[in-house]
């Protein structure tokens, strides 16, 4: 049996000059993807194809999309945090060049902060503010909070980053 492949109607609009792969790449991102994948598609880090050979490893090992990016090499930490910083509106803070207040350790266990991979680095007007690699991770929000006691701000760092400090 021979099978023949089918052509999809953007590789036919591609070929036929209707429009450019970047263009259709950019509109496949907005249909198909996270808003982080678009963001990165839209700075030209990574195309359309890599972001769903992204999406089937997450599907099967359940592992956050920017891990996969950097496991694979399609995008560096950096690049990933300047896309989150966009995503989110979050602040990226170079942690070996911040200051780190010494007080916030005292807002928060150390195991919390390892369980969560997260880094309190200041304390403005009763705001704990805390380095993370992982926006979405509002129980870690939650849990900080609730044992601060105080109102939590994050701001964006590099896992690795994160991790050398906890450690």
């Amino acid at each position: 049996i021979q099978r023949v492949k089918m052509k999809s109607l953007g590789e036919i609009l591609v070929e036929e000059g209707y429009i450019t792969k970047e263009k259709l790449e950019g509109a496949l991102a907005r249909q198909y993807s996270s808003r982080l994948g678009e963001i990165l598609i839209n700075a030209k880090l990574i195309n359309f194809e890599q972001l769903q050979h992204v999406f089937n490893i997450q599907k099967e090992e359940l592992c956050p999309l920017g891990d996969i990016l950097i496991e694979l090499n399609y995008v560096t930490a950096e690049h990933l945090l300047e896309a989150q910083s966009k995503q989110y509106n979050l602040k990226v803070v170079n942690l070996s060049e911040y200051n780190i207040n010494p007080d916030v350790f005292s807002k928060v266990p150390i195991d919390v902060l390892k369980h969560h991979n997260v880094l309190p680095i200041d304390i403005r007007e009763g705001v704990l503010m805390v380095a993370t690699s992982d926006p979405e991770d509002v129980l870690a929000v939650s849990d900080l909070g609730f044992i601060s006691g105080m109102h939590i701000e994050l701001v964006l760092s590099s896992k690795q980053q994160i991790l050398s400090f906890l450690e």
